[in-house]
């Protein structure tokens, strides 16, 4: 049998549909408890409206690349099972590379290539899983434990804690930053062309609050715009 009949079976789609389906009405319950503390403490609905419409534009453009990764990787992983990692909390580089990872272990050398068995993609999977779960653990477990701490830290020294948070702050964005700085090519480029229509665009709205909201969204839609039309006329 191949390994994609069972990736693709129904019984791994009932299984990711019902994880899914948990962390939709989770939302749904968060966000009316959210509105409801809202109300309590005095916000008018046209701020909170706002809000949630702001959020939803948010979350659009960050979307059409999951989109994009999620077309790329159904080929080789099936469509259930990526679908459940990149709708709640997985990343395409983080998904592939450690699938590959699942995969070289057992001795093959390629995703969805030639010895790629069931018992292969099983151990891709768990590897998958079991690579994320740390951050979650140590949120359930020790986070409000490291918040006392560092709301401690921040009284004796505020301004040390302060140099600490920006550092790994910098630190975070130098994930996403320092990779097409070194590359150069299309992917300076496109980060040239998002940060310029971030500051553009906020410029442009500064005196109109609610249209800079969108500058975000924009900046990023602008740039795989860019990114696309380079990629298909140079």
């Amino acid at each position: 049998m191949n390994y994609l009949d069972i990736a693709n079976s129904s019984f791994v789609f009932m299984v990711c549909g019902i994880v899914i389906a948990a962390v939709l009405i989770i939302c749904c319950v968060f966000l009316a408890w959210a509105w409801r503390r809202g109300l309590e403490l005095g916000m008018s609905r046209e701020v909170m409206v706002r809000t949630i419409k702001t959020s939803m534009t948010f979350s659009i453009a960050p979307s059409i690349p999951i989109i994009i990764a999620l077309t790329a990787m159904v080929g080789v992983l099936g469509i259930p099972f990526p679908w459940l990692r990149l709708s709640i909390i997985g990343s395409f580089q983080y998904e592939l590379m450690t699938a590959q990872i699942g995969a070289t272990s057992m001795g093959i050398s390629t995703l969805g290539g030639s010895g790629y068995t069931a018992q292969v993609f099983s151990n891709s999977m768990w590897i998958m899983s079991l690579g994320i779960i740390w951050g979650m653990l140590f949120s359930i477990l020790f986070l409000k434990r490291f918040s006392s701490g560092l709301i401690n830290a921040q009284k004796k020294d505020s301004t040390r804690i302060a140099i600490i948070i920006t550092a790994l702050y910098f630190g975070m964005l130098s994930v996403f930053v320092g990779p097409p700085v070194v590359s150069g090519g299309i992917q300076l480029y496109t980060l040239a062309v998002s940060a310029l229509l971030m500051v553009t665009i906020t410029q442009l709205t500064r005196r109109n609050e609610s249209a800079g909201d969108y500058a975000f969204t924009l900046s990023m839609v602008g740039g795989m715009v860019f990114a696309a039309l380079w990629a298909n006329l140079i």
